[in-house]
C-alpha cells in the first residue's frame, strides 16, 4: 500500500526544484515484483500514469472541461501529441500519456508540463525496495497557487491510487 514518503536525495528532480516550489512524494513497496524492479522506466511510467481508474478518468475529464475556460492546457489535447512508437523507445520531448518526457535514467524518469499558471515535474524513481512518485510544482502566479490548493486533495488520492494499481497489476502480484 502506498504512503507519503521522502524523495531520496539521489533523485534528478532536485536539480529542477527551486526555493518556494511545492514538492510531495509517495512510495509503494515493490515486494517480490521482479518484473517492476527490472522494467524500463518508460514502461513503468506508462503502467503508473495510464492506470485505468474510472473515478480518476472522470475527474480528469472534468478538469479538462474547466481548463478550456481559463486557457490551461488539457490532458486530452496533450495526450493526442503522444507518438505511436512503442513506449520503451520514446525519448526526451515525446510523451507518455499527456506527460512530456524530460529525462530518462536507468532507475528514474522525469516527466511534466509547462503552462501559464504553473510548471510541474513528476519523477518516478525506483530502488530495489520501492517505487517513489514525487511531484514538484513551480507556481507562476496567484492562479497557480489557487489551482494547486484546489487539486491537492485529488492529486494525493490519484498518486496513491495509481501506485497501488501498478503494483497490483504487476504479473508478480498474481
Amino acid at each position: 500500500m502506498s504512503e507519503a514518503d521522502t524523495l531520496p536525495d539521489r533523485s534528478l528532480l532536485y536539480a529542477y526544484r527551486a526555493p518556494g516550489d511545492f514538492l510531495d512524494c509517495y512510495s509503494v513497496s515493490l515486494g517480490e515484483h521482479h518484473d517492476l524492479q527490472n522494467a524500463d522506466m518508460r514502461v513503468l511510467a506508462d503502467l503508473i500514469l495510464n492506470a485505468d481508474i474510472a473515478w480518476m478518468r472522470n475527474l480528469m475529464a472534468l478538469r479538462d472541461r474547466v481548463a478550456r475556460f481559463v486557457g490551461m492546457k488539457s490532458g486530452k489535447a496533450l495526450a493526442m501529441e503522444q507518438a505511436p512508437t512503442p513506449v520503451a523507445g520514446r525519448g526526451v520531448g515525446e510523451r507518455i500519456g499527456f506527460f512530456k518526457i524530460y529525462q530518462v535514467a536507468p532507475d528514474e524518469i522525469i516527466l511534466g508540463e509547462d503552462d501559464w499558471h504553473q510548471d510541474f515535474r513528476l519523477t518516478i524513481l525506483r530502488d530495489a525496495q520501492r517505487i517513489y512518485a514525487a511531484t514538484c510544482c513551480r507556481r507562476h502566479n496567484v492562479f497557480g497557487h489557487a489551482y494547486l490548493a484546489l487539486i491537492l486533495p485529488f492529486h494525493k488520492l490519484i498518486v496513491k491510487s495509481v501506485l497501488d494499481k501498478a503494483v497490483k497489476a504487476s504479473p508478480a502480484a498474481a
